[in-house]
């Protein structure tokens, strides 16, 4: 049975410039070891594999799907290995391709948003890797609202004395109107365990500008405490989607903040996958 966790969940966003916003919304996720998700929810109504009728599910096709990356102008293979490499091999093969050869014998947790009732969102999820017990490597994969996606790798050299992962990179990716490409990101990750705890940061010009936070606690993997969470939080995808518009028209309507068309600056969004069509060259 592949091991599962479940988190009641709490996603910060802070934004801290050029002007102040701040909002907190509840969603649920889960903690899955992606060995054997054919086995996801066994025992479970509520939650199940690919191919199952449950309404939440952890699909191995809905992350690092192995398919061309973008540059402006050209395209080329990403690195998550052969197109018949399930889940699993695709971030093993990321991992070598940034110079970390994962042991066999390492444990890889993927931290998401399940897919829910058909649906799938997921604005950031993360595959952390432990092996001899801590967490030493991770891959860092962000979405946007136009169905592009992009990965990053944190290293064993991304250590910190805390046994958490930390890397301050370029982004280059365009995932808000209101933080510029030459932003970067900063990823702190630790290993999901009683409590959830994954941050992704923006820096610009040397300044942080917006505090992401996903902060949770474990609650019982049942069909009981999935239901409530449902009850709780229904159409949990869809209210994700609704609150990032929701929050970026107030931003532009209310609060002034200067808006940045995804098109006025296509050189700088570079190793992307799935190009949206109006990406110029896509």
């Amino acid at each position: 049975m592949v091991t599962a966790r479940l988190y009641d969940c709490e996603v910060m966003h802070a934004r801290l410039a050029p002007k102040g916003h701040r909002f907190t919304h509840s969603v649920f996720a889960l903690a899955a070891e992606i060995d054997g998700l054919a086995d996801l929810g066994e025992g479970l109504r509520l939650l199940g594999p690919e191919g199952s009728r449950a309404p939440y599910q952890l699909r191995d096709g809905d992350f690092l799907p192995r398919r061309p990356i973008f540059h402006p102008g050209n395209q080329r293979e990403e690195h998550f290995g052969k197109a018949s490499d399930n889940l699993p091999a695709r971030v093993r093969a990321f991992a070598a391709a940034h110079g970390c050869v994962i042991p066999a014998e390492a444990r890889i947790t993927l931290v998401a948003l399940p897919r829910a009732f058909g649906r799938s969102y997921n604005p950031a999820s993360f595959h952390l890797i432990e092996w001899h017990g801590e967490l030493r490597a991770a891959v860092a994969e962000v979405h946007n609202t136009f169905g592009e996606r992009k990965a990053w790798f944190l290293g064993p050299e991304c250590r910190q004395p805390d046994g958490g992962l930390r890397l301050r990179t370029p982004k280059r990716f365009y995932v808000s109107p209101f933080s510029g490409l030459e932003t970067e990101f900063e990823f702190i990750l630790r290993a999901p365990d009683d409590r959830l705890l994954l941050k992704v940061d923006h820096w610009e010009g040397g300044i942080r500008t917006l505090i992401s936070a996903w902060t949770g606690r474990r609650v019982p993997l049942t069909d009981g405490r999935l239901a409530w969470l449902t009850l709780r939080m229904p159409f949990l995808v869809l209210k994700v989607i609704a609150l990032i518009h929701l929050h970026a028209g107030w931003l532009w309507l209310v609060k002034r903040l200067p808006f940045r068309r995804k098109k006025d600056d296509p050189a700088s969004q570079i190793d992307l996958r799935d190009p949206h069509p109006d990406t110029p060259d896509a």
